[in-house]
């Protein structure tokens, strides 16, 4: 809830310390007296404070954190897993408390991003350089004039970009393992915007060792290299903000390792990204009325072939475009404790290919919501609802869809301790990926519908936050996408009934140059479909049971360090537990350290410092020990 201060506190606070300072120092008196009086404007100072459970790395966490991508600070968070598919092209999916990641709704500045390939964000595009922080919500926000969008996920990220407040300019240079090289600059420019650029070229061709019980394979990975270009500026002007973003990359896919007794694989491909948007914010809030209005656009291109001489199964040479516009504007008025809130936004997506018998469509997705805040005495509420039409338009498409559903959060906070709840409902129509690729798309797809209900305690002083809730997700026709052959290729399936019971518990402290961020989740995760079928109570795909995170963080002077752990147990990967064995549990420890005499830094960092080999994805390995040096020059 936004809480507003009248002008007139200010002013008289400041009349407060200017008594003081006559009364303290008697010359300084007398050169106030004689100096030029200056009339104040009206000042609105507004402040936010986030009922649902939510966890956030701040700029210094993330500095401290060896990552290289959004996806690597996000892994350390609570109810979080990642999925990644190897290597620094892998791609790099977000599944927050076992709900898939179709469910998380990913936002740069509070304007949803969206991605041509597969309808979720490869995570591993977004470098972590130039934000301020990354935050995950269970269920949304509670603030006015959210976008009516931001009500239609099951979780939400929020990155948010660092308002530079000096002007300079910085290069860097990294050089890592696999034969990873790496040059970035970013010239900012007061408070009013930057250009970042950087540049990432890797051979990837990492080793690996693979052994079960049937098979003993020792090799490296081949075909993983990857080039990739990446730009980005933003401007700030009063209640304006713009972005404009650019990624451009070519590389292999590897495909997953084959049961045989070498590291040549049968199924591999290649794959040629170009990313765009650009978009215009502007948010304005006073005592009683807030207006915010975005426009945003979106080009994307995919080209992805497998048509070559080794490849077994799948040849194909394809091409896929993508065009997204996206509008959206918020209204609200608050009055003492109360306040009401209305959105409506407007995307509309187009898909073009290549592909044989493809038929060229479009999307029209308008979403309506209404919300009532209420604040008073330490009782905070929100309720709200969202209507959402979707239609598709082209031949042989499936039939507008129209859903309502809503939320309700609720907390009482007394002196350190906030007691939180929420109930919301979520609705997702299958994308235009998961509906019409071919060999990919399944028209027969039914729409998902979840219901979620958490009950949360927090407790917060100057130096320490906790956080502990328990959560139980119910999802009715869930879609669940594996990978058939390759991280291009999916298997699209619906489980009738699934449902999640689980608990996150996090803890933030600081104390001087230390800082600590621990988190721990379990969660049971499994099919509810049918009693009679073998897979009946059986756990979900990539679902682990527990998984336990540690980021440590010291500070002094010139110098930092960091160390982080992070243990992930066994993960089912097929719908029936009972015919594959579990992926095995893993921990990964990392460590970094950095320098700075002058204008010149340093930085070093190991990660998988104990050289564990593990997967995230079956069959695809992660890279095991691995070192990055980076030099930085500031100017």
């Amino acid at each position: 809830m936004t809480c507003c201060i009248k002008s007139r506190r200010l002013i008289a606070s400041v009349c407060v310390v200017v008594s003081v300072a006559i009364n303290a120092h008697p010359v300084r008196a007398q050169r106030l007296h004689t100096d030029s009086l200056y009339r104040i404007d009206e000042v609105v100072v507004t402040g936010t404070k986030d009922v649902t459970p939510h966890q956030t790395i701040s700029r210094e966490q993330i500095d401290g954190i060896p990552s290289s991508s959004v996806a690597d600070a996000l892994k350390y968070l609570a109810g979080v897993q990642i999925k990644d598919y190897g290597g620094l092209g892998g791609q790099k999916t977000i599944n927050v408390r076992s709900l898939g990641s179709q469910h998380v709704g990913v936002y740069l500045d509070g304007v949803r991003i969206t991605n041509a390939q597969n309808g979720t964000v490869d995570l591993g595009k977004y470098s972590l350089h130039t934000l301020e922080s990354v935050s995950l919500f269970n269920a949304n926000k509670a603030e006015m004039l959210m976008t009516a969008s931001e009500y239609a996920s099951a979780s939400t990220v929020y990155m948010k970009t660092h308002r530079p407040d000096s002007t300079s300019l910085m290069a860097s240079y990294t050089n890592a393992s696999f034969g990873t090289h790496k040059a970035g600059m970013t010239f900012s420019y007061k408070k009013l915007g930057f250009i970042d650029a950087a540049m990432t070229r890797s051979k990837g061709d990492y080793p690996f060792e693979y052994h079960t019980e049937y098979e003993d394979t020792t090799g490296t990975r081949r075909n993983s290299d990857i080039t990739m270009f990446r730009i980005e500026g933003c401007a700030f002007y009063k209640g304006l903000e713009w972005h404009t973003y650019y990624f451009n990359s070519r590389r292999g896919l590897p495909g997953g390792v084959v049961r045989r007794l070498s590291d040549t694989y049968t199924d591999v491909g290649r794959e040629w990204d170009r990313n765009f948007f650009t978009q215009l914010s502007y948010k304005k809030q006073t005592e009683k009325f807030g207006l915010r209005g975005i426009v945003k656009y979106s080009n994307d291109f995919l080209h992805y072939c497998s048509d070559y001489p080794e490849n077994i199964s799948v040849h194909a040479d394809n091409r896929y475009h993508q065009q997204d516009i996206y509008t959206a504007l918020s209204g609200g008025y608050t009055y003492k404790g109360f306040g009401t809130s209305v959105s409506t936004d407007l995307r509309w997506s187009d898909l073009t290919t290549d592909v044989k018998n493809f038929h060229y469509v479009y999307r029209l997705d308008s979403k309506t919501s209404l919300s009532a805040f209420y604040n008073n005495k330490g009782i905070n509420m929100n309720i709200s609802g969202l209507y959402t039409h979707i239609s598709d338009n082209t031949r042989g498409t499936t039939k507008p869809l129209s859903r309502f559903t809503y939320n309700a959060l609720a907390s009482y906070t007394f002196k350190r301790w906030m007691l939180r709840c929420f109930y919301k409902t979520v609705f997702r129509a299958p994308t235009l990926n998961d509906l019409y690729y071919t060999l990919v798309g399944n028209r027969n797809l039914r729409p998902e519908y979840t219901k979620q209900f958490d009950i949360g305690l927090t407790y917060t002083d100057k130096w320490l936050n906790i956080q502990a809730d328990w959560y139980y997700n119910h999802v009715e026709d869930r879609i669940v996408c594996l990978p058939l052959k390759g991280s291009y290729q999916w298997t699209m399936l619906n489980y009738g009934y699934t449902r999640c019971m689980g608990i996150d518990v996090s803890i933030n402290a600081r104390y001087r140059q230390h800082s600590l961020l621990l988190t721990g989740t379990y969660q049971d995760d499994r099919n509810r479909t049918d009693p009679t079928e073998d897979a009946y109570n059986d756990y979900i795909a990539y679902s682990p049971q527990w998984s336990f995170t540690a980021v440590y963080t010291f500070t002094w002077k010139k110098m930092s360090a960091s160390l982080s752990h992070m243990f992930v147990d066994k993960r089912y990967w097929t719908a029936e537990n009972a015919i594959e064995e579990p992926l095995p549990a893993y921990n990964c420890t990392d460590i970094k350290v950095g320098y700075r005499y002058g204008d010149i830094g340093i930085e070093a960092e190991y990660q998988d410092l104990f050289d564990v080999r593990y997967e995230m994805i079956q069959r695809w390995p992660m890279p095991g020990r691995r070192f990055a040096i980076t030099l930085k020059y500031h100017l």
